[in-house]
């Protein structure tokens, strides 16, 4: 059995960047505006007022300085506060797979390999654009690749586990030369209103070619040498949006339609895994 190895990475940044103090001015004058607005409801009690953010209580609380993002302006624009996308027509490349697509091109040029030499493509990501047809299909058509491609959702370990699939096509004979590609426009579900979490995330993707050994020709390998996977399940990192939403009836801009989570909860379950 040949040896598997990373032969290339690839990485997409997107243009605009939204510092700390960007985004504290702006939530804080969403929260200003919004207990202004609710200031009888406040004042008797029946609703909580909301609390500014501040700089330090981001950085204290994550490290995270600033974020990039692919649209600033509707992130930050308190009667908005999310990014403004412009549709696109179905025979035109989706936003996703565009932004998967340059990621591709970078780790394709970086491992030496054409559209052809690739013959599976995983597109993995937390959240994925639309059902179907598969982002990862219409990335393999855009960059001329063969084989086969499918999606993955795995939330937060999106990317490890479409690696993990990856090596294990390559190590099974199934695929000789797989991209693997994860593009994340995490500013589209963020809750920007809720001072606990909408500094965490912004957009990104990333991408790497797995293949044989004895094919890679690139300068820089990688040898994969082992891999475990494992999941737990919990409730405290939780997005309800989907499909089903229609046929209950549910509010599609409610709170729980975007991503939430307990914070302190998540970090003690997740390090000791």
């Amino acid at each position: 059995m040949s040896a598997v190895v990373i032969s290339g990475t690839g990485l997409y940044r997107p243009p605009n960047v939204i510092t700390n103090a960007e985004l504290v001015a702006s939530f804080n004058a969403y929260v200003a505006k919004y207990n202004a607005e609710h200031a009888a409801e406040i004042e008797a009690g029946t609703l909580a007022a909301l609390s500014p953010s501040s700089v330090e209580f981001i950085e204290k609380a994550s490290g995270i300085k600033q974020r990039y993002v692919i649209e600033k302006e509707g992130i930050l624009d308190i009667n908005r506060m999310y990014p403004r996308f412009e549709p696109r027509p179905d025979d035109q490349l989706s936003l996703m797979a565009e932004i998967a697509v340059d990621a591709a091109k970078k780790a394709m040029a970086a491992a030496g390999k054409q559209g052809e030499d690739i013959d599976a493509v995983i597109c993995s990501s937390a959240n994925m654009q639309r059902a179907y047809p598969a982002m990862a299909i219409e990335i393999q058509q855009a960059i001329g690749a063969r084989g086969y491609g499918f999606d993955m959702n795995v939330a937060c370990s999106a990317a490890t586990f479409a690696l993990e699939q990856a090596i294990n096509a390559v190590r099974s004979g199934s695929a000789r030369c797989v991209l693997v590609v994860n593009p994340e426009i995490t500013s589209a579900h963020q809750e920007w209103k809720d001072r606990d979490c909408h500094f965490i995330f912004g957009d990104v993707c990333t991408a790497v070619i797995v293949e044989r050994a004895d094919t890679a020709t690139s300068q820089d390998q990688w040898e994969v040498l082992g891999s475990q996977l494992a999941t737990q399940f919990s409730n405290n990192i939780r997005n309800n949006f989907g499909f089903m939403n229609r046929a209950e009836d549910s509010d599609p801009n409610a709170r729980d339609k975007t991503f939430r989570q307990e914070g302190r909860k998540v970090f003690k379950e997740v390090v000791p895994i």
